[in-house]
């Protein structure tokens, strides 16, 4: 079992977590320079809320796939670009409406398998791909796809909500297995009917609904640890992510080191109170979803990892931007 300064090394040095240490510079820069909307919750979130007319927030988000998966393989690529952004609608709390996507390759068969990925990603998570750019005679070959999605006003949620002594919560789906093609990924989707997908995806809007959540965010590629560190320097806090609570609810055949750098497919970081604990964790299993306990928020504005009785501090915010710094005008 590796010791918990090994485990602190190996974040740092996590490919998921070190290629976000840009953002802080990039969000910076468009903050200052670009043109200021009426967008209440934008750059940091998982999904851009745009006020409209009605009471419904329009919700948008945007990824790109990797090159290497792209090429290696290109199926996966497709999908999961899809899979990517209406994770991040739901993670505000939102239904996905829309998708849109932006595809360049120079080999054919590349090009016609990733579009095989997107069409199934369509009809896996129920979302019509509505409008799209193609380049088939690029020197570089990606997929980038864009989201669009709805909530009520009242039921936005936010990546940079969490409260001083609220509990960080996991909630994932058990009936997965290590990706196929992405090692740190923990496949729930594949092989799935489409209707238990959205069944377990719809997790967020239940929670969105009874107002009991603080903060949440889907786990991206930066892991549970680095999911955790974004939201808790969005929120303008600290923490301590307890290693010995993510041990004992990880799943049995994945080693602590590679399921703290994990994607997560269908996996979500949430933020509540004590008293809501229960709540949550009713509405998670509804879902067929565990709900597992893996830190608590506090004001420090450092980010700690304790296992074995240790304590170690891997981010410091008070000493500057990490990865999502906060706007106190968003």
């Amino acid at each position: 079992m590796a010791r918990l300064d090994d485990i602190v090394h190996l974040l740092l040095s996590f490919d998921g977590i070190s290629r976000k240490f840009v953002l802080p510079s990039i969000i910076d820069k468009l903050r200052l320079r670009s043109f200021k909307g009426n967008t209440p919750h934008a750059l940091g979130e998982d999904s851009a809320a745009i006020v409209t007319s009605s009471n419904d927030i329009v919700l948008l988000t945007t990824d790109a796939i990797v090159e290497d998966l792209c090429l290696g393989h290109p199926r996966a690529a497709g999908f999961n670009a899809v899979l990517a952004n209406v994770m991040d609608i739901y993670a505000a709390g939102g239904t996905p409406t829309s998708f849109a996507v932006a595809l360049s390759y120079s080999n054919q068969e590349i090009g016609n398998k990733i579009l095989d990925g997107l069409i199934a990603g369509s009809h896996t998570f129920k979302i019509p791909i509505v409008r799209g750019h193609t380049n088939p005679r690029s020197s570089s070959t990606y997929v980038v796809g864009s989201a669009t999605g709805t909530v009520q006003k009242d039921d936005l949620l936010t990546a940079g909500g969490a409260m001083v002594g609220d509990m960080l919560v996991l909630l994932f789906d058990r009936a997965g297995q290590r990706g196929a093609h992405y090692r740190l990924g923990w496949d729930s989707v594949t092989d799935r009917p489409s209707d238990e997908i959205v069944r377990r995806l719809s997790v967020m809007n239940d929670l969105a609904e009874h107002h009991i959540l603080s903060a949440s965010k889907d786990v991206s590629v930066a892991g549970i640890v680095g999911t955790a560190v974004m939201m808790l320097e969005y929120s303008g806090k600290g923490g301590t992510l307890d290693l010995d609570e993510i041990r004992m609810s990880k799943p049995s055949e994945i080693p602590l080191e590679d399921w703290l750098r994990m994607y997560i497919s269908l996996g979500f970081l949430v933020a509540t109170a004590k008293e809501h604990l229960t709540q949550v964790g009713r509405i998670a299993e509804n879902h067929a979803l565990s709900a597992c306990i893996i830190g608590v928020v506090d004001e420090s504005r450092v980010v700690r990892l304790s296992m074995d009785g240790e304590e170690r501090t891997i981010f410091d915010f008070t000493k500057g931007p990490v990865l999502t710094p906060k706007n106190d005008h968003e």
